[in-house]
């Protein structure tokens, strides 16, 4: 991809309207001291202490606001409680500029991944609202509210143990400027573009994902793929086509939570702004490559960023 192409894309990239729909959540991070020497009065067992608190949009919301740091019109499609972390999920999505007028209130408790850290090193999560009975009570509404609605191109998210989405509602969508990240739920989404990262693959073919594998299941689905490889790229493939991207060559430290979705993010936007196949792969791992060197933190991609990432390798 020339520079010139790239000014492009990221100049049409404003212009465009995204919808995501799926589990939006709260990535709460934290850093912990567990050895202190002080005790609890009340229970005497040793305090821990917490610093740095700081929150970000988690789940479908990072793929939300991946899109949004790279300056799409975000539309934003899902459910979340009238509690402490539904507040701030409100409160992150304002400051990205991401329209919420669909993020639905519920009697959930709002879905938010908790992370202790130390020294840049996740600790057990304690996780908040993933296995809700009530997540799925709003589904049909906000699929009527979708379908109402006319966007460029249409994320499907899926990750919780209790998913905004069912099996039922996957097979009945159809979206042909579309990209899909299911968790579970994968194998029902006979009518969108698929993507998976290589230990799905592997669970789903039980063989390796290589470059023939991955073109024969597009065929087979008659419906695209992107599987992702971690440091060897990614993979697209169609009836009629396929590309490997290869990635970019990682510094040390790095941080890989959230890349698939800033694959997501960077893919879809390309596309929806005309790249073709080849430049949207790329863009995304321009993206990726950025956001992984983000550590303790789900990373983004700035249209500056990856203006600048072009630039270095095109003159290495």
């Amino acid at each position: 991809m020339t520079s010139e192409r790239l000014e492009t894309l990221l100049a049409r990239i404003p212009a465009l309207r995204i919808a995501v729909l799926g589990d939006f959540a709260v990535d709460f991070y934290f850093d912990i001291q567990t050895s202190t020497g002080e005790f609890s009065i009340e229970t005497a067992k040793e305090v821990h202490l917490a610093s740095q608190p700081r929150a970000y949009l988690g789940g479908a919301g990072n793929v939300a606001k991946n899109l949004a740091i790279l300056g799409v019109q975000v539309s934003a499609f899902g459910v979340r409680g009238n509690d402490l972390f539904g507040r701030e999920m409100a409160h992150q999505m304002s400051l990205l500029g991401i329209d919420d007028k669909n993020m639905l209130e519920s009697e959930i408790d709002t879905p938010t991944y908790s992370k202790p850290m130390t020294e840049d090193d996740e600790l057990n999560r304690i996780d908040f609202g993933t296995l809700s009975a009530n997540f799925q009570n709003l589904t049909g509404d906000l699929l009527a509210k979708l379908q109402s609605d006319s966007f460029d191109w249409i994320i499907v998210n899926e990750q919780f143990g209790k998913p905004l989405l069912q099996a039922t509602h996957i097979e009945s969508l159809g979206y042909q400027h579309a990209l899909a990240d299911l968790r579970s739920l994968g194998s029902h989404a006979k009518h969108l573009p698929l993507k998976v990262n290589e230990a799905e693959f592997i669970k789903i073919h039980q063989k390796p994902a290589t470059d023939e594998n991955i073109q024969n299941w597009a065929i087979s689905r008659k419906k695209p793929v992107l599987v992702t490889l971690g440091e060897k790229g990614m993979v697209y493939a169609s009836e009629e086509e396929l590309h490997h991207q290869p990635a970019f060559p990682v510094n040390r430290p790095i941080d890989t939570v959230g890349a698939g979705d800033m694959v997501v993010a960077g893919f879809s936007a390309a596309r929806a702004a005309g790249a073709s196949i080849q430049e949207a792969c790329e863009f995304a791992s321009l993206a990726v490559h950025i956001s992984i060197h983000q550590v303790g933190e789900t990373g983004s991609a700035s249209p500056e960023a990856i203006r600048q990432k072009h630039y270095e390798y095109s003159i290495a």
